[in-house]
């Protein structure tokens, strides 16, 4: 195995307290810095980690991701108004449709 594929593989390690393997995940979703998390006991940081996570949030990252996530909810609540309001205008719609075909019944019952 190549050296650069060597270094791009992912391995999970397990937590020091349960050794249950932890889950990996990207700092704030963006900061390219990728911590363990074990669920019961934490986050466990490896060598140099949170120095590049200070850094990440000294530069601007974290204010950055949560503008980010702000917008991606705010597009997403918009969606699902549109959605609502869509499927609001077609149930009004299949109820007159409804009475009117209720309407044609009658006159061609009582005709």
């Amino acid at each position: 195995m190549d050296p650069e594929t060597l270094a791009n593989k992912v391995s999970y390690v397990p937590c020091p307290e349960c050794s249950q393997l932890m889950n990996r995940v990207n700092f704030a979703h963006c900061s390219g810095v990728i911590i363990d998390v074990c669920k019961r006991h934490g986050v466990w940081f490896d060598h140099d980690e949170l120095s590049r996570i200070v850094e990440f949030i000294r530069s601007g990252g974290l204010e950055l991701s949560r503008t980010k996530e702000k917008t991606a909810l705010e597009e997403e609540r918009r969606r699902l108004q549109q959605e609502r309001v869509a499927l609001d205008d077609m149930h009004e719609s299949d109820r007159i449709s409804g009475i009117v075909s209720t309407r044609d019944l009658l006159k061609f019952l009582l005709g």
